[in-house]
């Protein structure tokens, strides 16, 4: 349906009136309502359960000002566009769900303008997350699923088969996920770090470059990564068959690159290059300070934020930073001398690969916030070189003193946020 393949954001009033002039049925993902009075509690129980109905089914849309009507089969379809005018509906209503659903549903609501008013809509994501979503308020504490034209109190039976259709493609996407990103990293297997994010429920043609178009690199630059060390690969990023790449330098073959980033259409978002290893003074052993790391692990997530952003993705992603070494080196925390590692740390990071993971992140959720996804990356790289948790943060999860004293304003912004 031509209806589905718009982004809530090019949604018209042609597409709205279009529904209506195909008799367009409801369906398992869609469904119309001719009004919404939030004043009326049984309205508001009634758009908890529909909500919580199609996110447990397939996901869909939900459309608040459109009416429906029966036709001679007996089925019900698109009628005629019913305006809404109460400005106050949109904020209203995503309070309703965010309330009274459990856990809260993933969600984004839309007001598309029309002659008089507007039409409301509701997009829903399916619960593939890992759970399913109760109506927790008005008295309820049931789950919902979406039939053919209405919404249908879920069985026992019903749920448990849920749960476990939930499971399965849970471990699927999973498997999914790890060989995508496991591809992706072959193509620069060279390269000593690898900083990685990846859309939860991405799809093919989620980045693609005619909405982003040839711009990208120069919005980049100059907007996302303008102050991170990584802002010169911003311009080589140019469009190829699988979304947006760049590497440099640009005169040898993509397995000779010093430098990476990639951009595929699923969301994926990749960074990759050569780690500054040096040896110690009397070259007996190699040593890392792990800014650099984060340098690029902020690049990454900060083009992973803004890529999604515009392409209307609301999901969890997952996160990934990779060291790939090929002998033994120390980790050093701020302050330390390398000439005197091997007294104060005798075991070294040993060479081979090394993955960091945060299995599911949600910006959203933290309001783009960078600095839940940083912490445990650098926890896990300290962990790697045997410390509990990486020592700029104190056991409260907080910038120790001597951390915030030394680090760059630029990064420290991105761990104190």
């Amino acid at each position: 349906m031509s209806f589905f393949r718009k982004n809530l954001e090019e949604l018209l009033e042609p597409d709205l009136m279009g529904l209506e002039k195909e008799d367009t049925p409801e369906s398992i993902r869609l469904e119309f309502k001719r009004e919404l009075n939030l004043g009326d509690k049984m309205q508001k129980a009634e758009a908890a359960k529909d909500v919580s109905a199609m996110a447990n089914t397939a996901g869909g849309r939900i459309l608040y000002g459109v009416d429906e009507r029966q036709i001679p089969d007996g089925s019900t379809v698109a009628g005629s566009v019913c305006p809404l005018t109460d400005a106050t509906l949109k904020p209203r209503l995503e309070d309703v769900l965010l309330s009274t659903i459990f856990p809260r549903p993933r969600f984004r609501t839309w007001e598309v303008g029309v002659a008089n008013g507007f039409v409301l809509v509701v997009e829903l994501y399916p619960a593939y997350s890992g759970d399913l979503y109760m109506v927790t308020g008005f008295k309820e504490n049931r789950f919902y699923r979406r039939g053919e034209q209405r919404t249908i109190l879920m069985t026992e039976p019903e749920i448990r088969e849920a749960y476990a259709r939930i499971a399965a493609s849970r471990l699927a996407l999973e498997a999914s996920i790890e060989d995508m990103m496991r591809s992706e990293c072959e193509r620069v297997q060279h390269l000593e770090e690898s900083a990685i994010v990846v859309p939860w429920y991405g799809h093919r043609q989620l980045v693609d470059p005619r909405q982003f178009g040839a711009s990208l690199s120069d919005c980049l630059a100059n907007e996302v990564l303008h102050q991170n060390d990584w802002r010169s690969m911003a311009h080589r990023i140019t469009v190829t068959g699988d979304g947006y790449r760049g590497y440099a330098p640009t005169e040898g073959q993509l397995g000779e690159c010093k430098l990476y980033v990639s951009i595929r259409r699923n969301g994926l978002v990749h960074f990759a290059g050569k780690l500054d290893i040096p040896n110690s003074t009397d070259g007996q052993f190699r040593y890392m300070y792990p800014h650099g790391c984060l340098q690029t692990m902020i690049a990454a997530l900060l083009t992973a934020r803004w890529i999604l952003e515009k392409a209307a993705y609301w999901g969890p992603v997952r996160v990934e930073y990779r060291l790939r070494v090929g002998s033994p080196f120390h980790l050093l925390d701020i302050g330390e001398i390398a000439e005197h590692i091997r007294i104060m740390r005798p075991a070294p990071i040993d060479a081979g690969e090394h993955i960091h993971t945060v299995p599911e992140f949600d910006f959203a959720q933290f309001s783009g916030k960078l600095k839940v996804p940083l912490r445990e990356l650098l926890d896990q790289m300290f962990q790697t070189a045997g410390r509990v948790r990486c020592p700029w943060f104190d056991a409260s999860g907080n910038l120790t003193n001597s951390v915030r004293s030394r680090v760059s304003p630029h990064l420290l912004k991105y761990l104190e946020e």
